[in-house]
Order: structure tokens, then C-alpha cells, then sequence
């Protein structure tokens, strides 16, 4: 059974010098937030991850960086038998209760650091992380970790961003930011989530980690939300935006406002969309397993 292959690991807080969006333990005051939020847009690229991988019944899946466990149960849902892990000890138990109620038996969830995976060697069918693997200090490290656990000729999908400028959610925060504080500098570092939106770097990422690029397809879809005012008031739903607009200081309030008032008058006061694109890539394991003896089943 699947569950024989892993644990639950102590994951150590990660150091403060990392962005917000890299440190687990962050995470854990947005569950309730980005489930609501945003998983509805993850879950589109999502599933294009898990139709790329032809994703179904007998087949093994890991999902690393799982979040609130969008991917996994839409893994399940199509028969298949999925190991969710997250470092935030929040994401991984709701990622639990969740499985509980909707696919009990067919999701296992552990909170595992994703740079040393606690599962057996070549026991996985198939992998994917979803804006997850991304986010890793190490993320080259981490994408060899999953070849490590990966069958032979495993395959993994990993969804990234692409386009930035097309990511109409940041691109309204920060034109709501300029309107009441004026145009402010551009970052001093480029944020984590942004490192591989252009292809090139993209496929270096999955070629340095021993892997054999199949295809990077770029998708758009659509964050939406209920009302203008619905998005306003759950708009931090991860620790980056939250960070965000808490530096706006004593402007929060005004800065919200105009996002608000902006978004109404393009959109009016029904549901809203705001687009974002993402690459899809899909290679195949090359690489060799872990050095010395294979790690057994724990």
C-alpha cells in the first residue's frame, strides 16, 4: 500500500533571509484564504498537468508543494492513488480533512520537506508540483529528489509562471499601489515564482535535474471571483501579497479601495476575472537513483 512508503518528517522553518512565499510555516495563516482564492485557478493548470501526464487509474502519483490539495484530489478523482506532501503543517492537515471526506482511502498526505523526500526509491509512477517546486531555495535539488523516487522512464509535470505582465491580479495591486503612493522601485530581487517564465530557463531547470523535456506548453486562464469586493477583502490569500500589502503601511486601506473601485468600474459589480499564464512542462526521468543503496520503505 501506498502509505508504507512514507512519513510524516519534522520540516524546519526555513530562514528569514528567503521571500514570504518560500517559508512554509508562512503559509499556514492563509489555508482557509487561498483554498477559496485561488486554488480554482491552480486547479486549471492542474488539470492540464494531469491530462499531459495521462493521469488515472493504477498509477502512483506524488504531489509535492500540494497546498490545500487541489491537484491531488483531482488526481484522485480520476482513479488514481496520490501521495500529497507540504511543508506547512496547516496546508498538510487540511489537505487530510479534505481527503478524508472526499477520497478516503485513494490520498495519503504527510508534511515532508520536498528537498528530502521520506519515499522509497523508484516507487512512484508519476509527479507533479503545481506552483510548488518553484518556490524551493534549491529547486534544481529539489526536481532531482523527485527523479530519485520516480520508476524509470517516470514522468513529471511542473506548472510555473509565464508572462508576468499578463498576471492581471499583481499587475492591479501594484497600479492601485502607484495611484495612491505614487510609482514605487521596482524589487531589488526578482521574486522566486518569476525565476523560470522564460522557456530557456524553464527547460534548464528540468535538463540540470536529469531530465528529458517532452513539452512546455504555455496556458492562460482566469482567476474569478464572485464580485470586486469579494477579491478586495480575501486578497491575501498568500503570504507574498499579504507582505505586500502590509508594507503599504497606514495606505492599506486606500490601496485596497482603488483595487477595488478600478476592478468595478472595468468589470462592474458582478463576478470578475483577471487572466494569468502559465507554462505546463513535462519531461521524463533520466537520471540516475540515489547514490548507495536504495532507500527502503519506512
Amino acid at each position: 500500500m501506498a502509505h508504507e512508503f512514507f512519513r510524516d518528517v519534522t520540516v524546519e522553518t526555513l530562514s528569514p533571509d528567503l521571500q514570504p512565499d518560500q517559508q512554509p510555516t508562512r503559509w499556514d495563516n492563509h489555508v482557509s484564504l487561498y483554498e477559496a482564492v485561488f486554488e480554482p485557478l491552480t486547479n486549471a493548470f492542474a488539470a492540464r498537468a494531469l491530462d499531459a501526464l495521462r493521469v488515472g487509474p493504477g498509477l502512483f502519483c506524488l504531489d509535492v508543494g500540494a497546498g490545500s490539495g487541489g491537484a491531488a484530489l483531482l488526481a484522485a478523482r480520476r482513479g488514481a492513488s496520490v501521495l500529497a506532501i507540504d511543508a506547512s503543517p496547516r496546508m498538510a492537515q487540511r489537505m487530510a480533512a479534505r481527503a478524508r471526506y472526499a477520497d478516503p482511502g485513494r490520498v495519503y498526505t504527510a508534511i515532508m520537506d520536498g528537498r528530502e523526500l521520506a519515499v522509497a526509491n523508484a516507487s512512484i509512477d508519476t509527479a507533479l508540483s503545481i506552483f510548488g517546486l518553484i518556490l524551493f531555495p534549491d529547486p534544481v535539488g529539489a526536481l532531482r529528489e523527485i527523479g530519485c523516487v520516480l520508476k524509470p522512464g517516470g514522468r513529471v509535470a511542473v506548472v510555473t509562471w509565464t508572462e508576468p505582465q499578463r498576471y492581471e491580479l499583481a499587475a492591479r495591486v501594484g497600479a492601485a499601489i502607484a495611484a495612491v503612493r505614487h510609482p514605487q522601485p521596482a524589487p531589488a530581487t526578482l521574486p522566486a515564482q518569476l525565476r523560470f517564465c522564460e522557456e530557456a530557463a524553464f527547460r534548464d531547470l528540468f535538463e540540470q535535474a536529469g531530465f528529458t523535456v517532452e513539452r512546455i506548453t504555455a496556458v492562460e486562464d482566469s482567476l474569478c471571483a464572485p464580485s470586486a469586493r469579494w477579491l478586495t477583502e480575501r486578497l491575501a490569500f498568500a503570504p507574498g501579497l499579504g507582505a505586500w500589502l502590509a508594507a503599504q503601511g497606514e495606505d492599506r486601506a486606500a490601496v485596497l479601495e482603488r483595487f477595488a473601485t478600478d476592478l468595478e468600474r472595468d468589470q462592474g459589480l458582478g463576478p470578475v476575472a483577471l487572466t494569468a499564464v502559465a507554462f505546463v512542462g513535462v519531461a521524463r526521468r533520466c537520471g540516475a537513483s540515489r547514490s548507495g543503496d536504495v532507500l527502503r520503505p519506512i
